[in-house]
């Protein structure tokens, strides 16, 4: 499904990931761990076409992305960024009809699948975004990467900044997804105790590579990752 390869990026002439590779298959949730600064963000911005990229390659069902970010969506990414940037002056509909036009959906279809998909947000179809919460702007801002129908969904940091009520209905919400439509996830988070919850296999970043592939039962058992590769 998604292939990354020898991914090496950054910003103008600095280096922040170097020669990342990793995969996740069909249906499969992969969740990728890292201290602060470790460089997630910045794979998933590469994931996405969004820095600059100095080597490598993407690719979906073994076909190479081009590096236009609005191409890639086209071809099946969906991303979450960290931070949500909902557009805070459009409503909640308006949130959503944006991405699903953009990718040639019919905006009425998606809003109705995204009311039907999380229903607090029909209970604010008449809010502009820049009044929700924390937490229901990042379930906006899953709803509005949803639109683009994508097959593979990136989610940066999905946890921050959010309660525990809604960080367990996101966590919920993401694994009903993944076994009822077969979507493909891939997570960057510092919150092992939500991966752990939804992700069965993980790959590590530490100061801008791959250092460890690991399955959920080796995290729970293995004290030393957790503390030499996590610092918990």
């Amino acid at each position: 499904m998604l292939q990354i390869s020898n991914a090496n990026g950054g910003y103008k002439r600095v280096t922040i990931i170097r020669d990342c590779s990793l995969r996740v298959g069909k249906g499969e949730i992969v969740a990728l761990l890292g201290r602060n600064g470790a460089g997630k963000s910045t794979l998933m911005k590469y994931t996405m076409g969004l820095v600059d990229t100095f080597g490598g390659s993407v690719s979906i069902h073994g076909n190479t992305l081009p590096l236009s970010t609005s191409k890639r969506v086209k071809m099946g990414l969906g991303y979450v960024p960290q931070g949500r940037y909902v557009f805070p002056r459009l409503s909640v509909p308006e949130n959503i009809a944006v991405a699903a036009l953009a990718c040639g959906h019919d905006r009425h279809e998606s809003i109705d699948d995204a009311f039907n998909d999380f229903p607090i947000l029909a209970e604010k179809k008449d809010a502009l975004a820049g009044t929700l919460s924390g937490g229901q702007q990042q379930i906006l801002s899953i709803a509005r990467a949803l639109a683009t129908k994508p097959q593979v969904l990136l989610l940066d940091e999905p946890t921050e900044g959010v309660q525990p009520s809604i960080i367990e209905e996101i966590g919920e919400k993401l694994k009903r997804l993944n076994e009822e439509r077969g979507l493909s996830i891939l997570i960057a988070e510092q919150n092992l105790d939500f991966c752990l919850s939804i992700s069965k296999r993980a790959y590590i970043l530490n100061n801008g590579s791959i250092s460890h592939e690991t399955t959920r039962q080796e995290l729970i058992q293995n004290k030393t990752i957790l503390h030499e590769l996590l610092g918990v």
